[in-house]
């Protein structure tokens, strides 16, 4: 290991041709050309220790200092909208050698692979705020179109770093990165696999919307993965072999005591109680008299057919109240029942 101390090592890609020029060799201490060569800059990474003297590798605006430059030659004449890689497109196998340089420099000076620590050029301002000049390199990778952005193209260069140094399962997936307001079948797949570890209760429709981005931040969170939103190769690696999110641990009580809906529940219950033992007292009643003025009758069918012929609107009426309140109560309590297993299900985030 390394005697010198470096924070981070930034990536770049030289806007150059496929062969490094002077130039390049100039700004960055580790350049891979497009047939996977690896090229040793001018300056020493030590350089970079202290930048006062003039004496460095200048590839980042105001984080030089403490910082390993390093690039891929290619993308000359790229354009960012709409997407236009130019005549010296960086290739795959160039990437590749890219991140295994990258994981060997990490090893050589104890780099931990954070966002913070190993990134590239586009994600500096927005990820350490320190303020660049509009670069976008490196936001898009030309032969794998779907995945799209500086954060999305970081996130998967960290991931094939850490796999080369054996931190990540080494899982292949040619699931595609996905994002907000995406649609297709890979888009209900990750609903599916999302509705199996507990975090998507929707209908697995195969568009990305506001449950589906919540799902995936709920898990992103709670697999300490970047809370991004975006399904990368990262994230449809660790649905492979992620738990099932716990339940959680919400009584009847908690639900009864917090929850609106449980106490419109059981406001119904309470209602069907009352009409209920209004239905049993009107019943009760009603047999009383059928009794009474049934006397003459002979035996229990005289008073049974005095109670129908004399009194059916009001035994109906009776009737019917013991029903509603039958009802009722069953509604209440499977409601409530239901709240709770939303809540411990998180279907619904609040108690």
């Amino acid at each position: 290991m390394a005697e010198i101390r470096m924070k981070r090592v930034i990536a770049h890609w030289t806007a150059g041709g496929g062969r490094a020029s002077p130039e390049d060799l100039s700004h960055y201490h580790r350049l891979v050309e497009y047939d996977g060569t690896i090229i040793e800059g001018t300056h020493e990474i030590a350089d970079n220790i202290v930048t006062g003297d003039g004496d460095y590798a200048a590839h980042t605006l105001r984080l030089n200092t403490g910082s390993i430059g390093v690039a891929m030659c290619g993308m000359r004449g790229a354009k960012e909208y709409p997407f236009d890689p130019g005549p010296s497109p960086l290739n795959e196998a160039q990437f590749n050698a890219f991140c295994q340089m990258i994981a060997g420099l990490c090893v050589e000076y104890a780099i931990e692979v954070t966002p913070q620590t190993v990134l590239t050029h586009a994600e500096v301002q927005p990820t350490l705020g320190v303020q660049q000049r509009g670069k976008w390199d490196i936001a898009r990778l030309p032969w794998k179109d779907d995945i799209r952005g500086a954060r999305a193209v970081g996130d998967y260069m960290r991931y094939r770093i850490r796999m080369l140094l054996g931190a990540e399962p080494v899982v292949q997936t040619n699931r595609p990165t996905l994002r907000f307001d995406d649609q297709g079948v890979s888009v209900a797949e990750l609903q599916s696999d999302l509705a199996a570890l507990g975090y998507f209760s929707g209908r697995a429709d195969g568009h990305f919307g506001p449950l589906t981005r919540a799902a995936l931040l709920a898990f992103q969170a709670d697999n300490d993965l970047t809370t991004d939103a975006v399904a990368g190769a990262q994230t449809w690696s660790t649905l492979v072999t992620a738990e099932p999110r716990p339940l959680r641990d919400v009584t009847q009580a908690d639900i009864d005591a917090k929850s609106g809906i449980a106490q419109d529940a059981l406001m119904t219950s309470r209602v069907g109680d009352f009409v209920g033992l209004l239905g049993a007292g009107g019943l009760a009643t009603q047999v009383k008299q059928a009794g009474e003025a049934a006397e003459a009758a002979s035996g229990v069918l005289g008073t049974i057919s005095g109670l129908v012929t004399q009194h059916w609107p009001a035994l109906v009426l009776c009737v019917g109240c013991v029903v509603a309140w039958v009802v009722l109560r069953a509604l209440g309590h499977t409601t409530r029942k239901r709240r709770r297993r939303d809540a411990r299900e998180h279907r619904s985030l609040a108690v």
